[in-house]
C-alpha cells in the first residue's frame, strides 16, 4: 500500500511525502506505483527546474519527501503552487480510481 501525505499551511502545499509500494501487479507492471512515482518526481523536478526553487528532499527506496522552502520569493511560490495543487489533483484522480493501493491524505499546519 502506498501512503501519501499531502501538508498545507495557511492554505497552500508546503510538502508532501510518499512510502510503500503499490503491490498492484508484478515489478516492472505496477502501473499504479508508476503513476505516482512519475507524479511525485516530475513534481520535484519541475518545481527545481521551472520555478527555480531547490526544494528540500530526501529520497530512498520506497520513499520520498519534498518540501518546498519558507524563505521562497512570492513570484517563485506562485508557480511551485501551481505545480503542487496539480499534482495534488493528480493524485486524487489515482486515489479515485485505485484506492485499495494508495491512500491520500491531507494535513493542514494551522495558520
Amino acid at each position: 500500500m502506498i501512503e501519501a501525505c499531502i501538508r498545507t499551511k495557511r492554505d497552500k502545499i508546503v510538502s508532501y511525502e510518499i512510502s510503500g509500494h503499490a503491490e498492484s501487479g508484478e515489478y516492472g507492471h505496477d502501473v499504479v506505483c508508476a503513476a505516482v512515482s512519475v507524479l511525485s518526481i516530475t513534481t520535484a523536478n519541475n518545481i527545481y527546474d521551472m520555478a527555480h526553487i531547490k526544494p528540500v528532499t530526501h529520497m530512498e527506496e520506497g520513499y520520498l519527501y519534498v518540501e518546498i522552502p519558507l524563505s521562497t520569493p512570492e513570484k517563485q511560490g506562485v508557480l511551485a503552487q501551481t505545480l503542487l495543487e496539480a499534482f495534488a489533483n493528480a493524485m486524487k484522480a489515482v486515489e479515485k480510481n485505485y484506492g485499495q493501493y494508495i491512500t491520500l491524505k491531507f494535513e493542514n499546519g494551522g495558520q
